[in-house]
């Protein structure tokens, strides 16, 4: 399920204007601190966190939540309405309870608390990070 889920996850992300030219699975502090030339203005990195099983329903399934980082980084100087504008282009990505993904045994989508970061002084890269819980039932036969 997790790699279905990424996989649409990634490509749908890749066709937002401008961010959608880098989007990959990283770890967020790895990609800033490389301050590597070769990556665009703004781009997108998905980086997974925990997931928590919440039931087993019998000997070939259980239900589990995923929760995924979804965060828009930029270098532009205006980040602050940037980062809120692709904010909104990666909701309506992911409209309705199941997110527009098509994928069977995905049960709901949710938002959690986002964090703006602003670049401070010394700091080059501004980012918003927002964690997206998915739960779903994984089938284990």
């Amino acid at each position: 399920m997790q790699n279905t889920i990424f996989t649409d996850l990634l490509t749908r992300l890749g066709t937002l204007p401008e961010w959608g030219l880098l989007v990959e699975e990283d770890n967020v502090l790895r990609v800033i601190d490389s301050d590597d030339p070769m990556l665009p203005d703004s781009f997108i990195i998905v980086q997974p966190g925990i997931t928590e099983e919440i039931e087993r329903a019998g000997q070939g399934s259980i239900r589990e939540r995923w929760t995924l980082n979804i965060t828009p980084i930029t270098r532009n100087r205006n980040a602050g309405p940037a980062l809120r504008n692709v904010r909104v282009l990666i909701k309506r990505l992911l409209t309705g309870q199941q997110g527009g993904f098509g994928i069977p045994g995905l049960q709901a989508v949710a938002f959690m608390p986002e964090t703006p970061m602003l670049a401070g002084p010394g700091q080059r890269w501004s980012a918003h990070v927002m964690p997206l819980q998915i739960t779903y039932v994984q089938p284990l036969k």
